[in-house]
């Protein structure tokens, strides 16, 4: 299944076969992502689906390496904050591959079943980051050509953990946790859904909700307004478009 044909996958919450990986992928609930924290998870998705294209603005350098070698060179760092990520990168695999041991070698990963195994390594890291970003809501791109950890590697894995993680800050920011919010804010809008109903919820599905949410309020708004005898300005987006 291709990053393309998991649509209605996403969006009823299901586990997603990988066949072409040797792997089922299970997408994390809000109650999952909150046994290993919300931060933890963001900044594992993160790294997960890292894109060379953030760190690398030399353009030899970008067709000289891989998202994949970049990866892994967060996976064998072994100062604090390497371990930090590394630790965050194991807990988000063990809520999207829940029956899966994983193994890390010097060029791939290795998931091992109790009567299988699979792996991934430089040729089908970033077709599976194309659909992990799917899964966590983010954007990741994949790019091609491996060349062996060196010195430009490591500068950028470093710039990389110094920096604050993009993701990890817009969604887990001091302002507070981003899926609690839309939790709660969904428990009080939707009266057809409980908190029990709403935690249980993916990611995928509980942003989906949200960005619908959030048009159908405008567009009931605007309705209303308009029968009040308002003049609106501009007109409203269409609430049931596509938004995927």
């Amino acid at each position: 299944m291709n990053d393309e044909d998991i649509d209605l996958a996403l969006m009823t919450g299901v586990d997603i076969p990988l066949p072409e990986y040797g792997l089922i992928l299970h997408q994390p609930t809000v109650k999952e992502i909150s046994m290993i924290g919300e931060h933890t998870f963001y900044v594992g998705a993160q790294c997960l689906t890292i894109n060379k294209n953030m760190y690398i603005e030399d353009e030899s350098l970008l067709s000289a390496m891989s998202n994949f070698q970049i990866f892994m060179t967060i996976m064998t760092n072994k100062d604090e904050q390497g371990k930090e990520k590394k630790a965050a990168i194991r807990a988000v695999l063990s809520i999207l591959f829940p029956n899966a041991s994983v193994m890390t070698t010097p060029r791939s990963l290795l998931f091992k079943f109790e009567e299988s195994s699979a792996m991934i390594d430089e040729e089908n890291f970033e077709d599976l980051q194309k659909i992990l970003s799917r899964v966590f809501c983010l954007q990741a791109a994949g790019e091609d050509n491996f060349n062996p950890a060196n010195a430009a590697a490591k500068k950028i894995a470093e710039k990389l953990m110094r920096g604050r993680q993009r993701v990890a800050a817009q969604h887990a920011s001091e302002a507070g946790s981003v899926l609690t919010q839309y939790v709660s804010a969904l428990t009080v809008g939707l009266h057809s859904m409980s908190l029990q109903n709403l935690i249980n919820l993916t990611i995928f599905q509980l942003y989906d909700l949200i960005e619908r949410y959030n048009l159908y309020l405008n567009w009931d708004i605007d309705i209303r307004s308009r029968l009040a005898g308002a003049k609106g300005e501009k007109p409203v987006e269409n609430w049931m478009k596509n938004i995927h």
